[in-house]
């Protein structure tokens, strides 16, 4: 494997689409991502599998895909390395040989330190926001983030020099009794059927922790749309608006405006 680091700047300036597997991944058209610069987290790559790039850093998810999409070692796979939670032995023998077009980041869970209360005060924000700027000029390998895939996935963005980086399936919370799209429902809940909900400590950490990226990302002149899901009626994407600094802190109902 190779480190991010090799891909800075390679998409320099360029619209690219984040996403996530929420339940709102089921009102887009399967076509949507064609054309556009890509990158699938974990299971959204069921529904996206063609997308430019895929990120890992579950060891499940990714045992469970290549398993059952053996082609998935053959694509641009992205790695948070070594997984979480396991040795780099055990993450060298799951990715096998996926690692001959595969990159990788040295992933570090809950910046600063390790502890995931940080995000409540300001030592995780504040990691969170810095962390930007290191992935901007390529000073670092090692990123992290705050209880989602959807963190350390930014900074690999934000590497690539893409802008604006737009965000789909990741609402964070349970949407009518369900926290992800079709069969990858589950397909989660026969992993990981202990799982808290997204709803309450869980959601609102990876909120706090997506809003100081994205203040990381103002400071550096990047864009962010964060997108509430598809409208099948008109066709186009709706937007999450952010204030013009979130200061790490999620919003509340009232914040939240659709554009």
């Amino acid at each position: 494997m190779k480190p991010i680091t090799d891909l800075h700047f390679k998409h320099h300036n360029k619209e690219i689409y984040i996403v996530g597997s929420d339940p709102t991944l089921e009102d887009y058209p399967d076509n949507f991502l064609d054309g556009k610069l890509s990158t699938t987290l974990h299971l959204a790559y069921i529904k996206f599998p063609n997308a430019t790039y895929h990120y890992f850093n579950e060891r499940d998810r990714f045992i469970f895909l290549k398993e059952k999409y053996p082609e998935i070692i053959k694509k641009i796979n992205i790695f948070g390395y070594p997984f979480y939670n396991r040795s780099k032995q055990v993450a060298d023998e799951t990715i096998g040989g996926a690692h001959k077009n595969a990159y990788y980041l040295d992933l570090k869970p809950y910046p600063p330190n390790g502890n995931s209360g940080d995000i409540f005060n300001e030592k995780g924000p504040n990691a969170m926001r810095a962390m930007v700027a290191n992935a901007v000029n390529a000073t670092s390998i090692t990123y992290g983030g705050h209880g989602t895939c959807l963190h350390p996935c930014m900074y690999f963005a934000i590497m690539l020099g893409c802008n604006p980086i737009n965000i789909i399936g990741c609402n964070f919370k349970n949407i009518k009794g369900k926290e992800h799209f079709g069969e990858a429902h589950k397909i989660d809940h026969d992993m990981r059927p202990t799982t808290p909900s997204f709803s309450g400590y869980r959601g609102t950490r990876m909120t706090r922790g997506l809003n100081a990226i994205i203040d990381g990302c103002k400071d550096n002149n990047i864009k962010v749309n964060w997108i509430s899901h598809y409208d099948k009626t008109t066709k186009q994407v709706v937007y999450i608006n952010q204030n013009p600094k979130s200061n790490g802190l999620p919003k509340t109902k009232s914040e939240f405006t659709a554009i």
